[in-house]
């Protein structure tokens, strides 16, 4: 009898000894083998989860056309090409090709017939979901609820680095006494912020999932499509150049919000950028800007994560964690999703803003540079670093053991 392969779970290139119990995953990427790969199907349910949503949200507009989902004034880039009301139903028709062919791929991830299909309707998601149902309403929402998350992070990052870091904590005390005395001298300003945009927000109720849902579901698909493609081989050379160059793309990636980040906070200056007159912004509008770009700045330190060290492994500060390996979907997963957002809003964003608005927020080239980088991450910590053929997942260091021949 001939000797055959033995499916195994592989660890990923940056574990070590006891990375598979403290990681709490691995991946099986082998080639040929009989189970299906937990990444596909991971991902063959999340695209299952997310097409189900938005087709249940796009069959709402059908039935309640008075919502005028799809903003008819142009910040769509589909709703410019075609009639708002043609472009629900093609929407609400992709979105239900997508529920068929990921529940199919999800319960038979082995099936041939799904296998075929999985690529070239994954790449139409994409394109509908990622471009054609994205546009300028996109990044403001997007920019919203990165502004308000980045309070509760520092609030987070700050009890970490108290607990862990005894010589930091009497700077920490004097920026908690220092934001305290903020909150009571503006807390008229940031009640009014607060205030303005829970209003915008509730008189469009649907602003945030139509923003969403689509992105959600353009994302989850690009992720099955390019896994799929990676364990082909058919993106391995491709992947080994981008990795190559990884350090490169995510410099250029985090130059991206840098316009926006420093053109909001000159909205705390007498001279502010792209508002208008000083004398007549408000305080609440200036703290806008102030939330604004710390979600921008925000976006550069994550971005430079995937070179630096802490993207790749716990700082001492995360507590408990800390030393652990980061698990690369905690980087692929979100980076990635922005990129495809930044993609579909670039265009629309220079129909309406021309090109002085591109200069300050430049989409145009921070969603591709975004996505190579976060491309040549997987490559990184996957171990596609040259184009010689070897399983992703498998250690540079420790090669795997060749199989055990099968009993006669």
């Amino acid at each position: 009898m001939t000797s055959t392969s033995v499916p195994r779970e592989l660890p990923r290139r940056d574990a070590g000894p006891d990375a598979g119990s403290r990681s709490g995953s691995t991946l099986a990427l082998t080639p040929g083998t009989t189970g299906a790969p937990p990444a596909d199907r991971r991902l063959a349910g999340a695209a299952l989860a997310a097409s189900a949503a938005t087709a249940a949200m796009l069959g709402w507009f059908v039935a309640r056309p008075e919502l005028d989902p799809l903003l008819p004034d142009g910040r769509m880039l589909g709703a410019a090409l075609v009639p708002a009301t043609s472009l629900v139903l093609v929407l609400l028709a992709t979105a239900l090709l997508g529920v068929v062919v990921a529940a199919a791929a999800f319960a038979r991830p082995t099936a041939r017939a799904a296998g075929r299909l999985v690529t070239p309707v994954g790449v139409l998601e994409v394109v509908m979901f990622g471009l054609l149902a994205q546009g300028s309403g996109t990044l403001p929402a997007a920019g919203y609820l990165v502004s308000f998350a980045v309070p509760v992070l520092a609030v987070w990052a700050g009890v970490q680095v108290f607990r862990t870091r005894p010589a930091w904590r009497l700077p920490l005390v004097a920026l908690a006494a220092l934001a305290v005395v903020g909150v009571v001298v503006g807390g008229g300003a940031l009640a009014d912020w607060w205030v303005g945009i829970s209003t915008g927000l509730a008189r469009e109720p649907w602003a945030l999932p139509s923003v969403l849902l689509p992105l959600a579901t353009a994302a989850s698909w690009g992720g099955l499509v390019a896994v799929r493609g990676w364990r082909r081989g058919s993106l391995r050379t491709a992947t080994a150049w981008v990795t190559r160059h990884r350090r490169l793309f995510t410099i250029v990636a985090a130059l991206g919000p840098l316009p926006y980040a420093l053109a909001r906070l000159t909205w705390l200056t007498p001279w502010p950028a792209f508002a208008g007159p000083a004398d007549e912004l408000t305080v609440a509008v200036r703290i806008q800007g102030l939330s604004l770009s710390s979600g921008a700045w925000l976006g550069i330190v994550l971005t430079l994560g995937l070179i630096l060290p802490w993207g790749e492994r716990l700082p001492r500060w995360f507590g408990r964690r800390a030393g652990r390996p980061v698990p690369p979907a905690a980087a692929i997963v979100p980076g990635g999703t922005v990129a495809v957002m930044l993609c579909g809003a670039a265009v629309p964003m220079l129909l309406m803003m021309g090109w002085a608005g591109a200069l300050y927020f430049p989409a145009w080239f921070w969603g591709p540079a975004l996505a190579l980088a976060v491309w040549g991450y997987a490559g990184h910590r996957y171990g596609i670093e040259d184009p010689a053929p070897h399983d992703p997942g498998v250690s540079d260091a420790a090669p795997a053991r060749p199989a055990p021949a099968a009993r006669r």
